[in-house]
Protein backbone atom coordinates (compact mmCIF):
# COMPACT_ATOMS: atom_id res chain seq x y z
CA UNK A 1 0.00 0.00 0.00
CA UNK A 2 1.44 3.35 -0.99
CA UNK A 3 1.39 6.44 1.15
CA UNK A 4 -1.23 8.05 -1.10
CA UNK A 5 -3.47 4.96 -0.85
CA UNK A 6 -3.10 4.99 2.93
CA UNK A 7 -4.13 8.65 3.24
CA UNK A 8 -7.00 8.09 0.82
CA UNK A 9 -8.23 5.17 2.98
CA UNK A 10 -7.94 7.27 6.15
CA UNK A 11 -9.88 10.06 4.44
CA UNK A 12 -12.62 7.58 3.50
CA UNK A 13 -12.77 6.33 7.10
CA UNK A 14 -12.96 9.95 8.32
CA UNK A 15 -15.84 10.77 5.94
CA UNK A 16 -17.76 7.70 7.07
CA UNK A 17 -17.08 8.67 10.67
CA UNK A 18 -18.66 12.10 10.17
CA UNK A 19 -21.61 10.58 8.30
CA UNK A 20 -22.23 7.97 11.00
CA UNK A 21 -23.40 10.33 13.75
CA UNK A 22 -26.13 12.13 11.74
CA UNK A 23 -27.42 8.84 10.35
CA UNK A 24 -27.53 7.28 13.82
CA UNK A 25 -29.23 10.41 15.20
CA UNK A 26 -31.89 10.22 12.48
CA UNK A 27 -32.48 6.54 13.23
CA UNK A 28 -32.80 7.22 16.96
CA UNK A 29 -35.16 10.17 16.38
CA UNK A 30 -37.23 8.06 13.99
CA UNK A 31 -37.46 5.25 16.52
CA UNK A 32 -38.38 7.63 19.30
CA UNK A 33 -41.04 9.35 17.19
CA UNK A 34 -42.49 5.99 16.22
CA UNK A 35 -42.47 4.88 19.85
CA UNK A 36 -43.81 8.17 21.19
CA UNK A 37 -46.94 7.83 19.09
CA UNK A 38 -47.77 4.77 21.19
CA UNK A 39 -46.49 6.20 24.46
CA UNK A 40 -48.76 8.26 26.63
CA UNK A 41 -47.54 11.86 26.57
CA UNK A 42 -49.51 14.76 27.88
CA UNK A 43 -49.65 17.58 30.40
CA UNK A 44 -51.18 15.50 33.18
CA UNK A 45 -49.30 13.11 35.45
CA UNK A 46 -51.19 9.90 34.56
CA UNK A 47 -50.05 9.67 30.91
CA UNK A 48 -46.44 10.26 31.95
CA UNK A 49 -46.66 7.50 34.55
CA UNK A 50 -47.98 5.14 31.87
CA UNK A 51 -44.82 5.81 29.83
CA UNK A 52 -42.42 4.70 32.59
CA UNK A 53 -42.52 0.94 31.78
CA UNK A 54 -41.46 1.71 28.22
CA UNK A 55 -38.67 3.98 29.42
CA UNK A 56 -37.46 1.39 31.92
CA UNK A 57 -37.40 -1.22 29.17
CA UNK A 58 -35.31 1.08 26.98
CA UNK A 59 -33.05 1.85 29.90
CA UNK A 60 -32.50 -1.86 30.55
CA UNK A 61 -31.85 -2.53 26.86
CA UNK A 62 -29.28 0.24 26.50
CA UNK A 63 -26.49 -1.40 28.59
CA UNK A 64 -27.13 -4.74 26.89
CA UNK A 65 -26.70 -3.27 23.42
CA UNK A 66 -23.71 -1.22 24.59
CA UNK A 67 -22.10 -4.27 26.17
CA UNK A 68 -22.55 -6.34 23.01
CA UNK A 69 -21.02 -3.59 20.88
CA UNK A 70 -18.13 -3.29 23.32
CA UNK A 71 -17.45 -7.04 23.29
CA UNK A 72 -17.46 -7.13 19.50
CA UNK A 73 -15.12 -4.12 19.33
CA UNK A 74 -12.63 -5.83 21.65
CA UNK A 75 -12.26 -8.65 19.14
CA UNK A 76 -11.32 -6.19 16.40
CA UNK A 77 -7.60 -6.13 17.08
CA UNK A 78 -4.78 -5.24 14.72
CA UNK A 79 -2.20 -7.71 13.53
CA UNK A 80 0.99 -6.48 11.90
CA UNK A 81 1.23 -9.71 9.91
CA UNK A 82 -2.04 -8.99 8.10
CA UNK A 83 -2.09 -6.99 4.88
CA UNK A 84 -2.48 -3.25 5.43
CA UNK A 85 -5.84 -3.16 3.62
CA UNK A 86 -7.31 -5.74 6.00
CA UNK A 87 -6.07 -3.84 9.06
CA UNK A 88 -7.69 -0.68 7.65
CA UNK A 89 -11.01 -2.53 7.19
CA UNK A 90 -10.82 -3.81 10.77
CA UNK A 91 -10.03 -0.30 12.00
CA UNK A 92 -13.01 1.08 10.09
CA UNK A 93 -15.27 -1.58 11.63
CA UNK A 94 -13.95 -0.67 15.06
CA UNK A 95 -14.64 3.02 14.41
CA UNK A 96 -18.22 2.25 13.34
CA UNK A 97 -18.85 0.12 16.44
CA UNK A 98 -17.31 2.74 18.74
CA UNK A 99 -19.40 5.48 17.13
CA UNK A 100 -22.54 3.36 17.51
CA UNK A 101 -21.83 2.80 21.18
CA UNK A 102 -20.99 6.44 21.90
CA UNK A 103 -23.95 7.70 19.87
CA UNK A 104 -26.27 5.94 22.32
CA UNK A 105 -25.26 8.54 24.92
CA UNK A 106 -27.64 11.04 23.30
CA UNK A 107 -30.60 8.65 23.49
CA UNK A 108 -31.79 9.65 26.99
CA UNK A 109 -31.92 13.30 25.95
CA UNK A 110 -33.90 12.42 22.84
CA UNK A 111 -36.35 10.40 24.91
CA UNK A 112 -36.62 13.32 27.34
CA UNK A 113 -37.41 15.60 24.40
CA UNK A 114 -40.09 13.20 23.16
CA UNK A 115 -41.75 13.24 26.59
CA UNK A 116 -41.31 16.83 27.67
CA UNK A 117 -40.89 18.66 24.34
CA UNK A 118 -38.12 20.87 25.73
CA UNK A 119 -35.93 22.16 22.87
CA UNK A 120 -32.94 22.28 25.23
CA UNK A 121 -32.94 18.47 25.42
CA UNK A 122 -32.79 18.22 21.64
CA UNK A 123 -30.02 20.84 21.44
CA UNK A 124 -27.98 19.09 24.15
CA UNK A 125 -28.35 15.75 22.36
CA UNK A 126 -27.08 17.32 19.14
CA UNK A 127 -24.19 18.99 20.95
CA UNK A 128 -23.22 15.66 22.52
CA UNK A 129 -23.11 14.00 19.11
CA UNK A 130 -21.04 16.83 17.60
CA UNK A 131 -18.61 16.77 20.56
CA UNK A 132 -18.27 12.99 20.31
CA UNK A 133 -17.62 13.22 16.58
CA UNK A 134 -14.97 15.85 17.12
CA UNK A 135 -13.30 14.04 20.02
CA UNK A 136 -13.14 10.64 18.31
CA UNK A 137 -12.32 11.69 14.75
CA UNK A 138 -10.01 9.19 13.06
CA UNK A 139 -6.65 10.26 11.70
CA UNK A 140 -3.48 8.64 10.47
CA UNK A 141 -1.97 9.12 13.92
CA UNK A 142 -4.87 7.44 15.75
CA UNK A 143 -4.76 4.56 13.26
CA UNK A 144 -1.05 4.08 13.85
CA UNK A 145 -1.54 4.20 17.63
CA UNK A 146 -4.26 1.55 17.33
CA UNK A 147 -2.06 -0.55 15.08
CA UNK A 148 0.87 -0.47 17.48
CA UNK A 149 -1.19 -0.53 20.69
Amino acid sequence: MTDADFHQAIGRIRRRHWLHYPVQALLMVGGILAGSSQAAVGPTLEPRLATWPTLLGLLALLPVVGGLLYIVSRYLRPNLRRPAEENLRIYQGRVVLRNSLLGLLALPLLVSYAIGHHPLDLALGGMILVALGWQTRPSAQTYQQWLLG
